[in-house]
């Protein structure tokens, strides 16, 4: 929208008020107001300067906690580190030399046999960052 000529301001309002207007949680969510839920993200950054300021986030404030952005470790009312889940340190199985790291997306084609994965892509990244908070 933002490359399509729309303002940041409007950008960053259709991404909060009206999204949050056109799936019918406009009464609950999309603004800081009394009596709406206030989960909120601190950006490093003024988004208004340049929308993808909206990429560095510092903090996340979700249902009353704050999380550290770069780690989603939670900092505030206790310190308590993001439990690590079984999938974050696999790595895939039959995969010829030359790709290493993690698959972070996969579909599954139906050709001779059955089903397979085929991958749609992969990404050498250790670490996922949060970019979107609903």
């Amino acid at each position: 929208m933002g490359s399509g000529g729309m303002s940041a301001h409007d950008v960053l309002r259709v991404a909060t008020n009206f999204g949050a207007e056109a799936i019918g949680f406009g009464n609950d969510l999309g603004s800081l107001e009394p009596g709406k839920l206030a989960d909120i993200l601190v950006l490093d950054a003024d988004p208004l300067e340049d929308l993808r300021n909206t990429m560095g986030l510092q903090f996340i404030m979700k249902n009353g906690r704050l999380y550290d952005g770069n780690t989603i470790d939670e900092v505030w009312p206790r310190q308590r580190a993001l439990p690590s889940y079984v999938w974050q340190n696999l790595d895939p199985n039959g995969v010829s030399a030359g790709i290493r790291g993690r698959v972070d997306s996969a579909r599954l084609t139906h050709g001779e046999g059955g089903f397979r994965p085929t991958l749609s892509f992969f990404v050498l990244a250790q670490e996922c960052r949060v970019t979107a908070w609903s």
